[in-house]
């Protein structure tokens, strides 16, 4: 009976052994099979998972490129500053360390309430901008006060930085953070928090200065909190771009030309064509308007009728006035319309159809031939020239030295300007061409409309003998040769010997302007911007009446240095300056003596 009990109990045993086996079997079985699917059968399907759900990739943004001058001067830069971030998970009272942070630094209460709200929205492990581009003063405070400043961390950035300050604003321009329209560019889709260049130097070389970003590959869990770094590619610095632009030249031309309220000056390089200086004012601090802009200054900058933020080299359209008459006597001579010698009376006047046309010398220049007119810049021997020309003879050697076209030098919204002839006036008025017309334009006025960059270009022409020579601001790494305007013989040798005279002797325009130490050639100008009617020429009391500025002539002056074997060429407008030979021509002369000091090459 025992024996019997004893071996059920122990039949009983083993089948519950041989169960627990089987269980344990089939539960370690599932496991390995599992293991199998996961690590062999779908191994890349769950590490591509486990890479989604575990690896993020953060972007390392580079430092821009830098500009420098001919020279190798930096003229824009970047200067290390400090921001300073918070992480609420690290503060033992958020809302008491901003309190803290008051008394230290300006933080008001708007900004606060504005991290606060923000730290509602974000895990509490993430970082909050606080302030940004602290000086040394309030580093200096947050650091030794830091026990108070729970959670607070100051993080390295770079600013942009223009040295010159508003001596290269329209040329080097500013930058800013993208709008939506910017997205669409290269690189920026991928770096959308980083500054990119809004105007000027700054935009057209964005894509080599903005550099090459960086990435950083992090481990994180699954609220998102960063466990290690796996691995990190630095960014690569923009490139440093030169320009043509000499520093020295250029703060100097600036400074002579500030005291007016608005004009520009650009020289060139004669051989090369590079832009030695190009200067427009009023000008701008791009310092004050980039990153997070000085709103009051944005405004008084917006607010400005005068529009400082204008280009004007590239983009102030002027008449260009009598130095212009240069372009009407080549025209003449290379169709051999005239002799030089002949001559032509002025006695202040002339009479075409129903009206008079007059010299700027009420009484008149006398007998004039072509060098002399140049010299002393007769009106009416121009009107009769122009007569004798034609607009369409005019217009196309005034494009074949510069004017009346884009040289696309880097610079947005630059102007064509306009050299009107009888197809440009009826395809843009509709109107036919009247003769009078062509008077008006053979003295620079009427409809033609020109840049100072083209007008430095037409100089420059001239005083290569022709060569057509094409403006750069940037460096060009060998000579270049200029094609040459074609059957102009001997003629332009006539007119650089009437604008030596234009300086150099007596009676001309530009006499009291001219060197004791070497010699430079160059023509006035003086371009009208209210017409003045036949009672008021004739009236002694508006002659001796105090011109409004906006109805005063604007100042012009072209010239070359020196005058034999010409390096430098220079145009100057001063806008309601009143006369070319007593505003620009002095300015003009002040610029050759600073390139006759300084030899620029």
């Amino acid at each position: 009976m025992f024996n019997i009990e004893n071996k059920k109990q122990t039949q009983t045993i083993n089948r519950r052994t041989f169960f627990v086996v089987l269980g344990k079997f089939g539960i370690f079985s599932l496991i390995g099979w599992r293991f199998f699917d996961l690590q062999i059968l779908n191994s890349s399907k769950y590490e591509t998972l486990s890479k989604k759900n575990q690896i993020n990739i953060e972007i390392l943004y580079p430092i821009r490129g830098e500009i420098t001058d001919r020279n190798n001067n930096i003229i824009a830069t970047n200067t290390k500053v400090y921001d300073l971030y918070i992480v609420p998970e690290q503060s033992k009272n958020l809302e008491e360390t901003l309190n803290n942070l008051n008394y230290f630094v300006n933080f008001g209460f708007k900004e606060k309430r504005k991290v606060i709200e923000l730290s509602k929205k974000l895990q509490k492990f993430e970082s909050i901008k606080v302030l940004e581009n602290l000086n040394w003063n309030s580093l200096e405070i947050i650091e030794t006060n830091k026990n108070h400043l729970s959670g607070l961390h100051l993080k390295e950035d770079f600013l942009r930085v223009y040295p010159g300050k508003d001596h290269f604003s329209h040329i080097l321009g500013y930058i800013s953070q993208p709008s939506k329209e910017d997205f669409n560019l290269p690189n920026i889709s991928k770096m959308p928090q980083l500054s990119i260049g809004k105007t000027g130097l700054e935009k057209f070389l964005n894509n080599d200065l903005i550099g090459e970003a960086g990435t950083r590959e992090i481990e994180v869990n699954a609220k998102g909190r960063i466990i290690r770094e796996i691995s990190k590619k630095t960014s690569n610095k923009g490139k440093t771009v030169k320009i043509t632009i000499d520093q020295n030249l250029q703060k100097f031309t600036y400074e002579e030309l500030k005291n007016n309220k608005a004009g520009s000056v650009v020289v060139l390089d004669i051989n090369s064509g590079e832009i030695l200086s190009m200067v427009s004012i009023p000008s701008f601090d791009p310092n004050l308007i980039i990153n997070k802009p000085n709103l009051d200054y944005w405004q008084k900058i917006l607010d400005n009728p005068l529009s400082p933020l204008t280009n004007r080299s590239i983009q102030g359209l002027y008449s260009p006035g009598s130095t212009f008459k240069m372009i009407v006597a080549l025209a003449a001579l290379k169709d051999n319309i005239i002799k030089p010698s002949a001559n032509e009376f002025c006695e202040g006047k002339i009479e075409f159809g129903d009206r008079l046309y007059h010299c700027w010398k009420t009484k008149g220049h006398g007998s004039m031939n072509l060098e002399t007119a140049i010299k002393e810049s007769c009106d009416v021997y121009f009107y009769e020239l122009a007569k004798k020309v034609g607009i369409d003879r005019i217009e196309k050697i005034s494009k074949e030295f510069g004017l009346g076209q884009k040289f696309n030098i880097g610079f947005e919204n630059e102007k064509k300007g306009v050299i009107p002839s009888k197809k440009w006036k009826k395809e843009n008025l509709n109107e036919s061409w009247f003769a009078g017309e062509t008077l008006n334009a053979g003295i620079g006025q009427g409809y033609s409309l020109t840049t100072p960059l083209q007008l430095a270009v037409m100089t420059a022409r001239i005083a290569s003998n022709g060569k057509k020579i094409e403006p750069t601001i940037f460096k060009r790494t060998a000579a270049k040769q200029f094609n040459e305007i074609s059957e102009l013989e001997n003629h332009i040798q006539i007119i650089k010997q009437a604008m030596f005279k234009v300086v150099n002797e007596s009676k001309g325009t530009a006499n009291s302007s001219k060197s004791s130490k070497y010699f430079f050639s160059g023509k006035t100008g003086t371009s009208q911007v209210k017409r003045i009617s036949v009672a008021e020429r004739e009236s002694e009391d508006f002659r001796k009446k105090e011109i409004e500025w906006k109805n005063k002539d604007h100042a012009l002056f072209v010239g070359y240095m020196p005058s034999k074997n010409p390096k430098y060429a220079v145009s100057v407008i001063v806008e309601h300056g009143g006369s070319g030979a007593s505003v620009a021509a002095p300015i003009a002369k002040k610029i050759f003596d600073f390139l006759y000091q300084t030899k620029i090459s």
